[in-house]
């Protein structure tokens, strides 16, 4: 028997580790802008340093606090997971909730992260470069008992949350051209600046993500359509998860199909298609049975199981199927057939001599 299907899959735990670990690198990049503030500190005022590095430190904070409310809650939803083919057991609802719960942190965690870096440590960069972290305060200071302005104004400008915007109100209300100005267009005038920082900075951070994407196996063409740096931190985080889940899958389903008695030669029978931008896989067993897998970025892999007698190879495919669910919570969501032959197929010699061509 010969026989090819595409598979919708759902692999929460694998997604979720995945997403974990690309919120992790992003602590690793306010870390290096930490690291720049401790750098040229000299040049700047104890509490201006001590301010800028406790916004980041919070950052940080807010963004590790919700990595870990999302593995206790996996943990929750593993402990439920053995009762969710069960609707009859009291437990089931409360798999149900967790995994909606997990579906939240998800998307509220990707938010956390693409909100907390991209554009905003951009803008603290390029104000380290141009030496204006702290000016704002110290013309501030200057201009008490000099500049008359507006309390009620500055109490606004008091609660602005991002410290790089917040500083460039400052340094528009001490100019003497602005002291009657309202709030509003005090904003608007320090909006313009840190905008201007952020195009001066925009080249190299765009960079630093492209360097982040060749070192995750990704192409840089997934910034093609990016219009500023915040959509191209978006897209490269998800593009960067994406390519996590897809390694961690091909893992799974070589694990998993070695349990089943195959051989998988990683060095010849791997191969990335960049065409189709999917990864091919080929297991052969010494008796001849061969099993195909195309593992795509879209919660899809393909499988074609050849070389069985008669409807044998169900013996493989239905406890390689039962392990991704059970061992390695892979949920197959829709299996599609694309064809199947009941009879051994002599003459078709499938991909494994196709898979040994132009080896990487």
């Amino acid at each position: 028997m010969s026989q090819q299907v595409t598979v919708d899959y759902e692999g929460l735990t694998i997604r979720i580790q995945a997403e974990c670990d690309t919120a992790i690198h992003s602590l690793c990049k306010i870390d290096k802008t930490i690291e720049r503030i401790h750098e040229t500190a000299n040049k700047l005022e104890s509490e201006k340093v001590i301010e800028y590095e406790q916004y980041l430190q919070e950052s940080k904070k807010t963004i590790q606090s919700k990595i870990d409310e999302f593995k206790n809650t996996l943990a929750k939803y593993q402990e439920l997971k053995k009762f969710s083919t069960n609707n009859h057991d009291s437990r089931y609802s409360d798999f149900l909730k967790t995994k909606q719960e997990l579906e939240r942190q998800s998307s509220d965690l990707i938010d956390t992260v693409n909100t907390l870096t991209g554009s905003k440590l951009a803008v603290i960069d390029q104000m380290i470069d141009d030496g204006l972290l702290n000016a704002g305060n110290i013309l501030l200071e200057k201009a008490n008992g000099v500049l008359h302005y507006s309390q009620d104004v500055l109490n606004k400008i008091n609660q602005i949350e991002d410290v790089s915007l917040r500083e460039l109100a400052y340094r528009e209300l001490i100019n003497s051209e602005n002291k009657e100005l309202s709030f509003e267009d005090i904003l608007s005038k320090a909006q313009s600046e840190y905008d201007l920082l952020l195009n001066k900075k925009t080249e190299s951070a765009i960079a630093e993500i492209k360097e982040d994407l060749k070192s995750s196996g990704v192409s840089e063409e997934i910034l093609s359509e990016a219009k500023s740096l915040d959509e191209a931190n978006k897209i490269a985080n998800e593009s960067i998860t994406d390519e996590k889940i897809r390694k961690e899958t091909l893992k799974v389903i070589i694990k998993a199909i070695k349990a089943r008695g195959f051989i998988v030669d990683t060095k010849n029978n791997l191969k990335i298609d960049k065409e189709r931008n999917i990864v091919k896989l080929v297991a052969l067993k010494a008796s001849g049975q061969m099993a195909e897998f195309e593992i795509q970025l879209n919660g899809k892999f393909m499988y074609h199981f050849d070389e069985y007698e008669g409807h044998a190879c169900k013996k493989d495919i239905e406890p390689f199927l039962e392990d991704l669910k059970n061992i390695y919570d892979i949920n197959i969501l829709h299996e599609e057939v694309n064809w199947e032959n009941p009879d051994k197929i002599q003459t078709q010699k499938y991909q494994y001599v196709d898979v040994n061509k132009n080896k990487k």
